[in-house]
């Protein structure tokens, strides 16, 4: 069995440190011995111990790796076939190199630990006849062995999407002296990751390296979690990926940097790994079925990417070019800036919907609810120049336009206009009293024009008397068929003038209407304009609080997400 107390590298793998006037005088001696091509020397550096302690060594591992050859490395270093092995895994991660969202992979650079008892690596000497040739090795603690020449665990990566033939680097094992066997090669890992960005730039990602073996089921290996040193010489299984040594990245935040020195039953925010237990079934050529249960760590790894690039390239423009559409409705309605504006808005839009479509990734199961924002920001400045093109026309066209519905005068001048403070500023008269000022205007005219002919030509006859009379003061009133003739040409005229005031009256009272017709048409385009931006700032504000996520998935979702940390055998 695994002893209780594991083996760890910062443990028993530190090399022996010489003091400084030692590690002094063995650059000086060897320094010597290079100029004089001796080995005189030798022994008074190392001392005939530690020459003998060397040979020791080498001599132990070839009676080691004979004895292998022996057995042979096909099989598991177990005494009996029945037995269980335990093997304790634990992953490291040095540094996350890419996460290719499109192809949906994650490169990773890591550190594998492997710790299992190896009984034909045994030399301790307890004593009895059995053990009596490893006597002369007590002295030695430890050992370095290649890999290929002893039995090493087939665990492998089983979500890989490498090409290579090799994930691991070449790496010896610790061999101590109870058969205890430490093994931490470097790996370089592509793995597959399913990618959701429906909330990017504030997405957060959670991708699993899935480790076990296929050839041996939980009746020949168990899998555990490699242990944690939370205190000297006390240890727990760390279910959590190992960020001791972690290189942070740019990009993306993890919340396991910030943890790693927690002990892993007391961690709150780094996404616990688990267990998984598959089992399959097998027939055999008597039709009997065997079941069998394989184990697999599923390590998981959970990042949220920084947004700070994207905020600045995608977020900000966006806003800053959704809030220059309210200058559309802001500028006069009889402004042709109004329609300028809109489409070069639309064109900056499209542009930053392309350069969208260059940074998120294009084989995934959502769209970002940032697209959907400039999607959704694209139609309504397509239907803001549209109603500003309307608004354009009410206002232009007001002057041919017919005098407004009452219905509609009614409830969009008078109640919207007043709602949107537009009324407030436009003098405008109900039709009654217009056709009221109107009819007390014309009379006024009439009376005054009529006053200003009679008196007129009584004026004129009086000085045409005093002409005919000469010098006598007396004003004579016109007698004989004469004087009929020149008041009936006077009264004549006064019914031309009349008519012609009538006429000039009623121009004057067609043009008022019409005047106010169409201050009545330009007022509904203004309320409509007002109208209109009230609707945009309204859906742009919905918008925002729909599509724009606030921050990436809460960390606590996955806290509650518990599975078993073991496998059981059925009986």
């Amino acid at each position: 069995a695994i002893p209780n107390t594991p083996l760890l590298p910062s443990d028993r793998m530190r090399p022996p440190q010489l003091g400084g006037v030692a590690a002094a005088l063995a650059v000086a001696f060897a320094i010597l011995a290079a100029e004089s091509d001796t080995t005189t020397v030798q022994p008074a550096v190392y001392g005939r111990s530690s020459m003998r302690n060397r040979s020791l060594e080498k001599k132990l591992i070839k009676t080691l790796l004979h004895r292998y050859n022996e057995t042979g490395i096909v099989g598991r270093p177990v005494v009996k076939a029945s037995d269980l092995m335990t093997i304790q895994f634990g992953l490291a991660i040095i540094q996350i190199l890419d996460l290719d969202e499109n192809r949906q992979f994650l490169r990773t650079n890591c550190w594998m630990r492997y710790a299992w008892q190896d009984p034909l690596l045994n030399w301790t000497w307890n004593g009895t006849e059995e053990a009596r040739e490893w006597k002369s090795f007590e002295n030695i603690t430890q050992l370095r062995l290649n890999p290929e020449d002893v039995w090493t665990p087939d665990i492998r990566l089983f979500n890989f999407a490498d090409t290579r033939l090799k994930e691991k680097r070449t790496a010896r094992i610790v061999v101590y002296q109870d058969g205890s066997v430490l093994w931490v090669p470097q790996s370089l890992f592509k793995s597959t990751c399913e990618i959701e960005i429906k909330y990017f730039p504030f997405d957060t990602q959670t991708c699993s390296l899935e480790f076990g073996s296929r050839t041996y089921d939980l009746t020949k290996i168990n899998l555990t979690w490699y242990p944690f040193e939370y205190e000297v010489y006390k240890y727990e299984p760390n279910p959590y990926v190992d960020f001791t040594n972690y290189i942070r990245s740019h990009e993306w935040i993890t919340d396991g940097q910030e943890e790693f020195t927690v002990r892993p039953s007391q961690r709150e925010r780094q996404l616990k790994s688990r267990m998984k237990c598959k089992k399959i079934t097998t027939l055999d050529r008597n039709g009997t079925k065997h079941t069998r249960i394989y184990q697999t760590l599923v390590y998981k790894i959970r990042m949220r990417r920084n947004p700070a690039f994207y905020l600045s390239i995608l977020v900000l423009p966006c806003i800053l070019l959704s809030c220059l559409t309210w200058v559309i409705f802001w500028l006069p309605p009889e402004s042709p800036a109004k329609m300028l504006l809109g489409m070069n808005i639309f064109v900056a839009f499209f542009v930053l919907m392309l350069l969208l479509a260059k940074t998120t990734p294009s084989a995934v199961r959502d769209f970002p609810y940032i697209g959907y924002f400039y999607g959704f920001n694209m139609v309504l400045i397509t239907l803001s120049t549209f109603l500003a093109a309307i608004v354009l026309n009410f206002y232009v066209r007001a002057e041919r336009q017919k005098p407004m519905n009452h219905i509609l005068r009614r409830w969009a001048v008078e109640g919207l206009g007043r709602m949107f403070l537009v009324r407030q500023a436009v003098p405008l008269k109900s039709p009654a009293e217009l056709s009221a000022a109107s009819s007390a205007a014309e009379a006024a005219a009439l009376r005054s024009a009529s006053h200003q002919t009679l008196s007129g030509g009584l004026a004129v006859s009086a000085k045409s008397a005093t002409d005919d009379a000469g010098d006598s003061p007396i004003l004579s009133m016109p007698s004989g068929p004469g004087g009929m003739a020149q008041y009936g040409e006077v009264e004549r005229e006064v019914r031309e003038i009349r008519q012609f005031l009538k006429s000039y009256v009623g121009r004057l009272k067609e043009k008022d209407r019409r005047n106010m017709a169409s201050m009545e048409w330009r007022t509904l385009a203004v309320v409509l304009d007002r109208l209109f931006f009230t609707a945009y700032l309204i859906c742009f504000f919905a918008a925002v609080i729909v599509f724009i996520p606030r921050g990436h998935e809460p960390l606590e979702d996955y806290l509650n997400f518990m599975e078993s940390d073991a496998c059981y055998i059925p009986i």
